[in-house]
């Protein structure tokens, strides 16, 4: 359907990315790393002997940002869950991992 086809109940247009009564939905397409945008991708750390969830694609960004911190806790996860949103941890290859250490492969 195109946007100049789609009208709300008052008659008025409006865009692909809302319904009837003009309330955004959420998008579910691909951001530019190809990762669907109902995907939170996270990076495990460990600082100081405990593990920390680093946002790694937007998705995970916006979160942080509405929870104010630079990682997502454990409970942060299991909420972006309950929405209905997948956590997808992030695997590194081991070259990644020797690079990251300054050791050469």
């Amino acid at each position: 359907m195109s946007n100049k086809n789609k009208t709300n109940r008052k008659g008025e247009a409006m865009s692909n990315n809302q319904n009837k009564d003009g309330r955004v939905l959420i998008s579910m397409d691909r951001d530019a790393k190809g990762c669907r945008s109902d995907v939170v991708l996270i990076r495990v750390e460990h600082n100081y002997g405990s593990p920390c969830a680093y946002p790694v694609n937007e998705g995970g960004r916006i979160f942080c940002a509405m929870t104010g911190c630079t990682t997502l806790r454990k409970s942060d996860l299991e909420r972006i869950q309950a929405l209905g949103f997948e956590v997808v941890v992030e695997q590194r290859g081991q070259d990644e991992l020797l690079a990251e250490l300054g050791v050469s492969s």
